[in-house]
């Protein structure tokens, strides 16, 4: 009996399981066969695979912040918070809308006054009557006109134009019909009376006379070696300028005052000037010292004194604000800056 020969083709199960299997092992012998030729090829580059980081989770923002601040993301791997600019306005000087008065108090100065208002000394003495003549001898309760800005307050006298004004003080009349404080228009006329402020000016200087002592020199009178030693100890409020040839020296009340050089005491006395109590020294050398606003004299005149010996007491008598020592060095009837003449404090 014959028998009949297998099919080509079995479609047993267990004949699809070995196929399948055979299959797959092809594909990953495939598969393996490229990851060995990419090896081979990284290991021949010298190539390396850097070692992954932790990477950085962002905190999470807090929903209340110092004031002034605010969150900021820096990156996309960080938080950082930063300073806001926090608004600050700043207010501009500006310059005062017109002219006003200053009423002097206690313990005031010329020189501080000028220095508060923003303008110079000159100014407020050449808006204020005759306080250039003694520009330091400031009353409590007097009242100062102070200017916008600096220069001299004109009043317009008969016979008075711009040109003639602007001459006077050294200015242009340019700046007198600008300044607003004026208030000109055309044709820019101006009547007698009128007060106007020249920009600029310079109030034409008067010197102030003084004399030195003429009469007859005490018997047995020290004479002046010429070298002066500070009359008193304290701090030196206001300094010589042009409209005050002296200085002032800021002490308590009673402080010692001393001679500031060997001499004779040339005169003494209540001042009508100002000064209240005062003493002038004639050192017989074309020198002489005077001191003012004394509270006590405590020499008489004619009396030779040695340097530094004591002749009074600090005081604010007279046409003063405040405790301080008025200190002159006259040379040939001459005012000179004492600073000049004293050692270096």
């Amino acid at each position: 009996m014959n028998e009949k020969a297998p099919p080509l083709c079995d479609s047993s199960p267990s004949l699809r399981c070995r196929r399948a299997i055979e299959e797959n092992l092809s594909r990953y012998a495939s598969h393996l066969a490229v990851i060995i030729l990419v090896a081979s090829a990284l290991y021949l580059s010298d190539f390396s695979i850097p070692p992954l980081e932790p990477v950085a989770v962002p905190p999470t923002p807090s929903p209340r912040f110092n004031r002034g601040e605010y969150p900021s993301f820096a990156g996309k791997d960080e938080v950082s918070i930063i300073r806001a600019p926090v608004p600050h306005t700043i207010i501009p000087e500006r310059p005062r809308k017109g002219i006003i008065t200053y009423t002097v108090q206690a313990g005031d100065t010329l020189y501080g006054i000028a220095e508060r208002f923003g303008i110079s000394a000159d100014t407020i003495m050449w808006a204020s009557g005759k306080l250039s003549e003694h520009p330091d001898l400031l009353q409590l309760g007097q009242v100062l006109t102070i200017l916008p800005i600096d220069g001299v307050y004109h009043t317009v006298e008969e016979g008075d134009t711009l040109e003639s004004i602007a001459a006077k003080y050294k200015a242009d009349v340019e700046d007198i019909i600008e300044c607003e404080y004026n208030q000109l228009e055309p044709p820019y006329e101006i009547s007698v009376g009128q007060k106007l402020i020249v920009p600029g000016g310079v109030k034409p200087y008067k010197p102030r006379v003084v004399h030195i002592y003429t009469g007859p020199i005490p018997k047995g009178a020290r004479r002046g070696s010429g070298i002066f030693v500070w009359p008193t100890s304290g701090r030196i409020t206001q300094r010589y300028r042009e409209w005050h040839k002296a200085i002032d020296i800021g002490a308590p009340r009673g402080f010692p005052v001393v001679a500031s050089d060997s001499g004779w005491v040339a005169k003494t006395g209540w001042s009508e000037y100002g000064y209240g109590k005062y003493i002038v020294i004639d050192h017989g050398n074309g020198f002489q010292t005077l001191y003012a606003h004394l509270s006590a004299i405590l020499v008489e005149l004619g009396q030779s004194v040695a340097k530094g010996q004591r002749i009074g007491s600090i005081g604010s008598t007279g046409k003063s604000t405040g405790y301080h020592l008025h200190f002159e060095i006259r040379k040939n009837g001459v005012q000179r800056n004492p600073e000049v003449f004293l050692p270096g404090s």
